[in-house]
């Protein structure tokens, strides 16, 4: 789990580390120049953040992630509602294999909603610091 927490928030990171860079950059401009590639590299990070932000919130049904999360979800149900709530059922354990990679799947798929809520709240902060 921990190397799927450093993924995700590398990947945040990535993007919010170079944005700041981009900001200070700004703010320590010697001249004309300077600042306008400092402000060529915000608008190109914010940008990204913005591509980010768009791809996960408008994912078809069809999309990889929905399919894959879809599956997690059924998975999830047959063996927490299904066969233990309403006692419907027997599952027999699929295997350590199996588990692992629907935790993995849902920590991906919750943990990339959480990335980019994160990076459009440290944009705002960004942003608006900028303005003062």
């Amino acid at each position: 789990m921990s190397l799927i927490a450093d993924i995700v928030s590398g990947g945040l990171t990535a993007l919010t580390g170079g944005l700041e860079r981009a900001y200070i950059a700004k703010l320590n401009a010697r001249n004309d120049a300077e600042r306008l590639e400092a402000e060529k590299q915000i608008k190109f990070f914010e940008g990204q953040i913005s591509l980010a932000q768009t791809a996960a919130a408008n994912d078809k049904w069809w999309s990889t992630r929905e399919l894959i999360g879809k599956c997690a979800l059924i998975y999830v149900f047959k063996i927490v509602v299904w066969d233990t709530v309403l006692k419907l059922g027997v599952t027999p354990d699929p295997g350590p294999q199996v588990t692992g990679i629907v935790m993995i799947v849902i920590a991906f798929y919750f943990g990339s909603k959480a990335v980019t809520d994160i990076g459009a709240k440290l944009l705002a902060a960004l942003t608006a610091r900028r303005g003062e």
